[in-house]
């Protein structure tokens, strides 16, 4: 029995990993990374490798493009096997990869699946639940969940032989938006654990929710105009929660870009969030924007403005930021990690924003809020220490060799994979 990693060696992105049983053969899952100005083209997607379709079953642990993006391809390329997740995953994953499909066009990319692969992938979708198990061939898996955003889900895989958790993305603690990830209390073998935040601590959350708070409630007191840039999936509905929080939904509050259609898709789902019916309140009352003309109308009083893209990698924040940057009245509150190479982290570490068609520096007051949907350094120690497996392999981070070496440290059999690599278990 063996495990073939296919996502790049310490590094966060293209998650990928092959277990072959000698029975059964499933890929949890295949995701791409979407490059810094650094490494090629900003937004050039690094593909995973490629393997053969003589594939039992795909995993997928939830919808972000690092983990699903390249699902799409199993079927260009001739797979018609099942694909298992949850039904949030699949309905987030798929407005999340018909957009991918929009950028390639847009930027003129090498594109590796189409949308006639999209519908036959939603023909092989199964979907499962947290609590539920099901079979691949002799192999029983079971679904958890792993608190990172909403569907998101780790998996234990009982092959007769072994016991294996993938944990996928994981977060340890409640969330405004979700419950905590469930612990896999079932005897472990083998665990395939993500690293992303292995170096660091987040800070205390309830410190940053007020953080956010206080600058949006001093933005409008100030007649002024707040944007809030948010990832569309998890962190928009999150943000909006904390404004319930706080009392700014007495504010108007606009929604726009594709957080509108994830929120939306999210809320068909109530049992996976923690507070479904204050989520769906806030965003029935919202302003939904669809477009520039909508988009010009809200600038003329003070508002709330809980837009797509993230990392302020174009999408609608482009638009507000052209139109108020020179604004000292309005703020910008970043609330995602920026990557190195993203406009937002030039903007960071420049105080300038630069696009292909511009660059000028933002008057406007910048503040960064940590709202990570990752675990930290110390809930990943304390998540080995409850899974208690007899071996790690540590993947889906910058500091994996670092991790898996003070893993050792405490005891534990851990290994950090590089790309392509073949380990027995």
């Amino acid at each position: 029995m063996n495990l073939k990693f296919l996502g790049g060696a310490g590094e966060v992105g293209r998650s990928g990993v092959l277990l072959d049983t000698g029975r059964e053969r499933m890929l949890m899952d295949y995701g791409i990374k979407i490059v810094s100005q650094a490494e090629g083209p900003l937004n050039a997607p690094q593909i995973p490798m490629k393997i053969n379709m003589n594939l039992d079953a795909m995993l997928l642990s939830h919808a972000h493009l690092d983990h699903s993006g390249f699902v799409p391809n199993l079927y260009n390329r001739g797979y018609r096997g099942p694909t298992y997740s949850t039904a949030t995953t699949f309905d987030l994953a798929h407005i999340l990869l018909n957009d991918s499909i929009k950028l390639a066009d847009l930027r003129n990319q090498e594109k590796y699946f189409f949308k006639k692969d999209l519908k036959v992938m939603e023909k092989n979708e199964y979907r499962v639940t947290y609590g539920q198990q099901f079979d691949v061939g002799r192999t029983l898996v079971g679904v958890y969940d792993a608190g990172h955003i909403p569907g998101s889900v780790s998996f234990h895989l009982n092959t007769g032989e072994k016991s294996i958790v993938y944990s996928g993305d994981i977060k340890s603690r409640d969330t405004e938006l979700l419950r905590g990830m469930e612990p896999i209390r079932e005897n472990t073998d083998v665990l395939i654990m993500e690293s992303t935040y292995s170096q660091r601590e987040h800070p205390e959350r309830e410190v940053q929710e007020k953080r956010l708070a206080e600058a949006v409630r001093e933005t409008l007191e100030n007649r002024g105009i707040a944007m809030v840039p948010c990832f569309a999936v998890g962190r928009a509905q999150e943000v909006l929660l904390i404004l319930e929080k706080f009392g700014l939904d007495k504010y108007p509050i606009h929604l726009d870009g594709m957080a509108v259609d994830a929120t939306k898709i999210i809320l068909r789902y109530p049992e996976l969030i923690r507070q479904p019916k204050k989520l769906n309140k806030i965003y029935k009352e919202a302003n939904k924007v669809g477009n520039n003309r909508d988009r010009n109308k809200i600038l003329k009083e003070p508002c709330i403005i809980v837009t797509t893209s993230g990392m302020l990698n174009g999408g609608p924040i482009a638009h507000y930021l052209e139109k108020l940057y020179k604004r000292k009245d309005c703020s910008l509150t970043l609330t995602g990690y920026q990557v190195e190479g993203s406009a937002g982290h030039t903007l960071v570490n420049t105080g300038k924003y630069v696009t292909e068609d511009n660059s000028y520096n933002v008057k406007c007051k910048l503040d960064f809020i940590d709202l990570s949907a990752h675990s930290g350094r110390q809930e990943l120690f304390d998540y080995v220490k409850q899974v208690d497996p007899q071996k790690v392999f540590v993947i889906h981070g910058d500091s994996c060799e670092k991790f898996a070496g003070e893993l050792k440290e405490k005891g534990y059999e851990a290994h950090a994979p590089k790309q392509g690599e073949v380990c027995e278990v």
